[in-house]
């Protein structure tokens, strides 16, 4: 397919909520997430239920990103900060979706930049994506061929917030700011102590409305690059290179094309259906 500028950090938020779910006295479990086990930055084994005790934040991304998961990684610092002595009860875990160039040295490294109690994570694909798919995130590898970096990761970037029984509690939009998550961590960490482990739970297709000017159309690999209007709470405007559910849709599309599309999301995948041309 021919190149085209892709967003080096899609942000990405794979839930129907794409916002923080908080009652104001209890704090609801959400059926996502679920126990794993990955490798740290240290090169060891790690299983989310030796961090059972204390609250723990999760976010995905990778090392190469060039905005959000700095972002994302420099706003927990004041989060941190913010919390004082509580910041002590509470664990970030950072996991990679970028396993070929993030190994445990890389996110060691890149995780020294900030004061942040965290853990890096990698393993291998099928670890991953098993992880992705239970958070009902996603991501994409974008190829850049005419980049250094050959390619980027476009990926979701919300924060998920577990209490010290493991079950996932708040998905914090990656707009979310500092006081929203220090205020949403000190309702979990008052939040009464339950026995019950979490499973991994399947989350269903969630649809996003996509609006944007088609810049290229290959109907070979079923893919199209849109620069696309901001999509609230989901996704910034951006150009973003997306698979096509069915490449019959993509058939009567030319760069230059305004188009409308469903952006669903589901069990760790993305793709673009039912688009259509607006007319001009």
């Amino acid at each position: 397919m021919k190149t085209w500028r892709a967003a080096a950090a899609l942000v990405l938020l794979a839930t129907a909520a794409a916002c923080h779910r908080q009652a104001a006295a209890t704090v609801p479990v959400l059926p996502i997430g679920g126990d794993f086990a990955l490798t740290d930055h240290n090169g060891q084994r790690f299983e989310l239920a030796s961090l059972r005790g204390r609250a723990v934040l999760i976010f995905f991304g990778y090392t190469f990103c060039p905005d959000a998961c700095p972002t994302t990684l420099s706003k927990l610092a004041a989060v941190y900060r913010k919390l004082g002595p509580d910041a002590q009860r509470v664990k970030t875990l950072y996991i990679s979706v970028d396993p070929q160039r993030d190994t445990p040295a890389v996110l060691k490294a890149d995780l020294s930049n900030f004061d942040v109690d965290a853990l890096g994570l990698t393993g291998s694909k099928p670890e991953i994506d098993r992880v992705v798919k239970a958070f009902g995130a996603a991501y994409e590898i974008v190829p850049m061929p005419n980049s250094a970096a050959k390619y980027s990761v476009a990926h979701t970037t919300s924060l998920y917030a577990l209490d010290a029984n493991g079950h996932t509690r708040i998905e914090f939009a990656y707009e979310a700011p500092v006081d929203e998550i220090v205020d949403g961590l000190r309702a979990i960490l008052a939040q009464p102590a339950t026995a019950a482990a979490p499973a991994v739970v399947q989350t269903t297709p969630v649809v996003h409305q996509l609006t944007g000017r088609v810049l290229e159309v290959d109907i070979e690999d079923a893919r199209i690059a849109v620069e696309h209007e901001p999509i609230p709470g989901f996704m910034n405007a951006m150009t973003t290179e997306f698979p096509v559910k069915d490449r019959k849709e993509i058939e009567h599309i030319e760069r230059g094309d305004m188009v409308t599309a469903r952006l669903v999301t589901s069990g760790g995948e993305l793709w673009l259906e039912g688009i259509t041309k607006q007319s001009h």
